[in-house]
């Protein structure tokens, strides 16, 4: 795999003396190379050049000092070779556009000026490691790997707000900083305009992105939208977890055709669970749909997947604890059931025929109007509906104990009725189901408590709904 292949480089061709043209292809022979010849204590402005950091087609990177705040600095300079109108114009562009996404998950903009003819800006110093930089040492843990997209994602979600398309997310333009804190970096490549519909479409004026993770509508120069950044999110995403990029390739057509047409390789399991990585691979197979119309709607609904995907954010509650409280419900209703029946009803022999009911109105009230019931509030369970993870509607509630309990019910009031008309059902038939039942609500619980994301019982599948432990990580608007 050739280094360019990670790159932003200059457009071949035509346009060849167009120094603005920035496409997904190798870099022409005859491509300036960065100067790096800001001087050590060179001023600018009221910055001073202490070294270079690094260097590429869109700029050159230096530590200073800002002599005013006393306080470390990285600031970008347009190299001296590059004397493109354009080029001053997508600095300042990048400058504008990292200026007005205030997010912690994005590196912050203090100054643009010029000095010597030298245009530049002054931004946040970021202490730490690229993911670039990290994945030299293999691959990261699943659940590392997902709180890093996620945090990529609000950070995008925040430029999106702001009317900007990033055009070129991948490892390198994510830092990890010293405190643990994604950065967003490199804005060079933003599209749009803080006046446009942020939801909307941008047309491509220039081909940008990088092609070990550009979507193939951004290579066509198609116009783009935010879901260009959410397929470049899930080819990192891919990265982090595999070690690798999903495609590889001797050369940048090659690789553009692979993204356009292939079928992306498996994640590989490696040292992480079967089921944890098929609830990943699963979501990466949404975020790299080859149609734009097939990938996340909106990073909202990215953040669900994300989190639904998380065992650190989703952890569905344990077998006993399940067990338990829906015990605890059950005995909560009995005695109710006994102490407004006894004196009221004056007992009699449908006790069982109307405890079940009691339970499931129970269940489904409280489920309703709390996401969880007595006993599950016990063991800090919720019940989430899946689509939102918040609590569920009325009848989601309903759906999902109707489910559990219907079988239940069906046989308690078909034993009454036989025992009514004198004609009882032999070989206990009853009893016999209401043990298949109850067995098969068991391996159910027995099974969606694995300690993996995904998990769920047939009836909450069914309600699209989940049982976890209480979470105050919620994804949404505010997050």
């Amino acid at each position: 795999m050739r280094p360019e292949l990670d790159e932003t480089q200059a457009l071949p061709g035509s346009d060849r003396d167009a120094p603005d043209k920035t496409a997904t292809l190798p870099r022409r022979d005859d491509a300036p190379t960065p100067s790096g010849d800001v001087a050590t204590g060179t001023r600018l402005g009221h910055f001073r050049v202490d070294r270079l950091l690094g260097a590429g087609g869109m700029g050159e990177v230096y530590l200073a000092t800002d002599l005013a705040l006393d306080r470390p600095v990285a600031i970008k300079v347009l190299p001296t070779t590059t004397t493109s109108g354009t080029a001053r114009e997508r600095l300042i562009r990048e400058a504008r556009a990292q200026a007005r996404v205030h997010h912690p998950n994005v590196a912050h903009i203090y100054f643009i000026g010029e000095e010597a003819g030298r245009l530049y800006f002054a931004m946040e110093y970021v202490t730490g490691k690229t993911l670039a930089e990290r994945l030299a040492d293999g691959p990261l843990p699943v659940h590392e790997a997902l709180e890093i997209i996620r945090a990529a994602v609000l950070g995008l979600r925040e430029a999106q707000r702001s009317g900007f398309t990033h055009r070129d997310v991948k490892p390198s333009n994510l830092m990890v900083d010293s405190h643990g804190v994604l950065k967003l970096l490199d804005f060079g490549l933003a599209s749009g305009a803080p006046e446009r519909a942020s939801d909307g479409p941008v047309a491509q004026t220039t081909l940008a992105g990088t092609p070990l993770y550009m979507a193939p509508e951004q290579a066509r120069g198609e116009p783009i939208d935010f879901r260009a950044d959410v397929y470049a999110l899930g080819a990192t995403l891919f990265h982090l977890v595999a070690g690798q990029p999903p495609f590889k390739a001797d050369s940048v057509d090659e690789l553009i055709t692979l993204h356009a047409s292939a079928a992306r390789p498996p994640l590989p399991r490696g040292q992480n669970p079967r089921t944890a990585i098929a609830a990943i691979d699963g979501l990466i197979a949404r975020m790299m749909a080859l149609s734009p119309g097939a990938r996340f709607t909106s990073y909202d609904d990215l953040l669900q997947a994300l989190d639904m995907a998380s065992a650190e954010h989703t952890r569905p509650g344990g077998f006993w604890v399940r067990g338990i409280a829906a015990g605890i419900d059950m005995a909560l209703v009995s005695l109710a059931q006994v102490l407004v029946q006894e004196p009221i009803m004056g007992g009699g022999d449908v006790k069982g025929a109307i405890t079940v009911p009691l339970i499931v109105l129970f269940c489904t009230l409280t489920t309703a109007r709390w996401g969880t019931t007595a006993g599950k509030a016990l063991f800090e369970l919720e019940v989430i509906a899946v689509a939102t993870s918040r609590k569920p509607t009325l009848w989601q509630a309903a759906r999902r104990e109707i489910f559990v309990f219907g079988p239940l019910i069906a046989m308690a009031w078909l034993g009454e009725i036989n025992k009514y008309f004198g004609a009882p059902i032999p070989y206990d038939l009853p009893g016999i189901f209401a043990a298949v039942v109850v067995f098969a609500i068991l391996a159910n619980l027995a099974y969606s408590s694995l300690r993996v994301p995904g998990k769920r019982t047939f009836w909450d599948r069914h309600a699209k709904t989940m049982v976890r432990y209480r979470t105050s990580r919620r994804p949404g608007p505010s997050s």
